[in-house]
């Protein structure tokens, strides 16, 4: 499956422009700005651009698809491109292409409006999970509380940030102790979200046979275990409840949060009463 994610900027003093991100099977392969074409005398000239210049990374990225997704969250661009969509299949031979209307808050929406509004997007290659608030389930709480289920998170360590580089703690604990607080993250700043990088980096070591086994042999449950997003992490989080896990996909857990206070603290001090 192709989608393309588009929306634009309409400026009636200046430049405007187009954003666009494209994904095949649910991951980002592109994203860019580009200028929209001519003389637009509205948002409606700019959106039919988009949708226009969206169907150009159509030609560019399809390979045989046999569904294309073109969105755009203008309810008026879009009925005026549902008409064109018999065409565009035949151009697409053996591909069904459709147009859609998304709201623009949604995740890579939203991030489309970004990139129009010239501001850089930045997305982890790891699928976004769903982030689940604690303060209201007892199932979780109880769970942490009763079966010493492993908590993962993020401590910043001060003493070895700098100006050029963040330092992060990875923390595991359970509701009794803290098993593990020995590794370190060492982070330059710039590019990509720092807090995006250090995920990376985590899931890396954790898709390492050792590092697991180290782990292990500290009383560490990685299945079905817990990746609270805190302050240091809350960079992790995107739109649509959703949120970049600093565990591999292949390990089954849950990313849990506070939208308050986002302390561990806090979440033992709420699961101690499930005891």
């Amino acid at each position: 499956m192709l989608e393309v994610y588009c929306d634009s900027s309409y400026n009636e003093n200046g430049e405007s422009y187009i954003g666009c991100v494209v994904l095949r099977e649910g991951r980002q392969i592109h994203q860019s700005t580009t200028e929209v074409r001519g003389n637009p005398r509205n948002n409606l000239d700019c959106e039919l651009d988009a949708l226009d210049f969206a169907i150009s990374l159509v030609r560019i990225f399809s390979k045989g698809d046999k569904e294309i997704v073109v969105y755009n969250d203008s309810t008026e661009a879009v009925k005026n491109f549902q008409g064109k969509a018999e065409g565009a299949e035949q151009e697409f031979s053996g591909s069904g292409i459709s147009f859609e209307y998304i709201p623009r808050e949604k995740m890579y929406q939203a991030a489309a409006d970004s990139l129009s509004k010239k501001f850089p997007v930045f997305f982890s290659s790891t699928a976004m999970c769903s982030v689940e608030s604690f303060s209201r389930r007892e199932d979780i709480l109880s769970d942490i509380a009763r079966n010493k289920s492993s908590v993962f998170y993020l401590e910043k360590v001060l003493e070895m940030s700098s100006n050029k580089k963040t330092c992060y703690r990875l923390v595991v604990r359970t509701m009794e102790k803290i098993l593990s607080d020995d590794r370190f993250y060492t982070i330059k700043k710039g590019g990509p979200g720092t807090q995006v990088k250090a995920a990376e980096e985590i899931r890396k070591d954790l898709s390492n046979p050792e590092v697991l086994s180290s782990l292990k042999s500290k009383g560490i449950r990685l299945e079905n275990s817990y990746f609270l997003l805190t302050d240091e992490t809350w960079g992790l989080r995107g739109t649509d409840s959703q949120a970049c896990s600093i565990l591999p996909l292949s390990i089954p857990h849950k990313i849990i949060c506070d939208e308050v206070d986002r302390s561990p603290q806090n979440l033992f001090k709420r699961a101690e009463r499930f005891r």
